[in-house]
């Protein structure tokens, strides 16, 4: 089987050497400057044509352009397998833009480079059967299943709802607390270090997926409602504790 992986960025080429462990893999990308993930041959983007599968592996504030480029390339049968971090949005440009003859399968890998270097067994990822036969479906959970990987179906909607105050929460997070140049320090404790871990692994990823994380799901304004929320509740109870307090203060 020919597997094909559209966008060559951080979680591309790692996706394309991961699965050129068990199949013959294809890439391309929009610009040419990327390099070729090991494992994998570069293609150009009309190539995908002879590919059983194709992954999108693009930003998500790219997949509206992507799906429309490739929607005459693929050729009937074709499964498609987006990775984008949040699902409602791909899931309905997908099935808007790519022709009915196309088979989609919604996914998200529940980690990237940095948190899978060490492999990926017993990490999470999602699943859902957009428009498929079931045994398609049920073909590729076999494939993320025997590399290890702890597979979940679920829709979208519940994906982004669940996603929006686990992974959308953890990345601002880490956004703002690198904001505040935290560095090592020899008396930090186990939490600050795992602090540290944080900043690294939010960090390390573009700026435009963080972006994207955070416009493109439709339940993150709400999380961000409610950490504004508790960040105020936390300082209003700091603040009455002064008011209480009378012992020294540094100038």
């Amino acid at each position: 089987m020919t597997v094909g992986v559209y966008g060559l960025g951080r979680f591309g080429r790692f996706w394309a050497e991961l699965l050129a462990k068990k199949f013959d893999v294809v890439c391309t990308n929009r610009s040419p400057d990327k390099p070729t993930p090991a494992g994998a041959r570069r293609c150009a983007p009309a190539e995908l044509s002879r590919c059983d599968t194709v992954f999108l592996c693009t930003a998500i504030s790219s997949i509206d352009a992507v799906t429309r480029e490739l929607a005459p390339l693929l050729s009937p049968g074709t499964t498609v397998i987006d990775t984008c971090s949040v699902k409602v949005y791909p899931v309905r440009l997908m099935e808007k833009n790519l022709p009915s003859s196309i088979r989609l399968i919604a996914s998200h890998p529940m980690f990237g480079p940095d948190s899978g270097r060490d492999g990926v067994e017993s990490l999470p990822m999602i699943m859902w059967p957009v428009r498929c036969p079931g045994e398609v479906f049920l073909h590729w959970k076999n494939v993320f299943v025997s590399y290890g990987l702890d597979v979940v179906e679920m829709s979208p909607a519940d994906h982004d709802e669940e996603a929006a105050f686990t992974q959308g929460i953890t990345h601002l997070v880490g956004r703002v607390l690198k904001e505040l140049g935290l560095k090592q320090s020899r008396i930090g404790t186990l939490g600050y270090r795992k602090i540290l871990d944080v900043i690294e692994q939010t960090c390390n990823d573009p700026m435009q997926l963080f972006v994207d994380l955070q416009v493109h799901n439709p339940y993150t304004d709400r999380m961000r409602a409610d950490f504004r929320s508790a960040l105020s509740d936390v300082v209003r109870a700091i603040e009455d504790g002064k008011q209480t307090y009378d012992g020294p203060r540094a100038d």
